[in-house]
């Protein structure tokens, strides 16, 4: 296995942070996710195995998923992130590359949410 490998899986801020609206399997297997990639750290080695973990990033999924609520709920959790904004695609795909680029950088979970964590 090449030295300088990586593998970067894509977790979801239900893993931290579950909610009351019918998410319950999605927030275990974002959980899961993150523990895989931990396990893996230690079969896999010296392959890096990450995960990243976004908060809302603003897509066109995220359109097609909310349809004609989707203005309302972006409002809403604008005005409740501390950086009053969503993320975008071009962040979360720094995130990765960074995750795959940083050669010291395994077994982590990186958070690019914004704070919303913290709220």
């Amino acid at each position: 296995m090449a030295a300088d490998g990586s593998v970067t899986f894509i977790s979801g801020a239900l893993a931290d942070r579950p909610n009351a609206y019918g998410t319950a399997v999605l927030a275990a297997a974002s959980a899961a996710m993150e523990a895989f990639a931990r396990g893996l750290v230690l079969e896999l080695a010296p392959l890096r195995v990450n995960t990243l973990s976004p908060g809302t990033i603003d897509t066109p999924l995220l359109a097609r998923t909310l349809g004609d609520g989707r203005d309302a709920y972006v409002a809403a959790l604008e005005d409740k992130l501390p950086l009053h904004r969503l993320g975008t695609a071009q962040e979360a795909g720094n995130a990765v590359v960074f995750l795959m680029s940083n050669r010291f950088m395994n077994g982590e979970t990186l958070h690019i949410d914004g704070g919303a964590r913290l709220v």
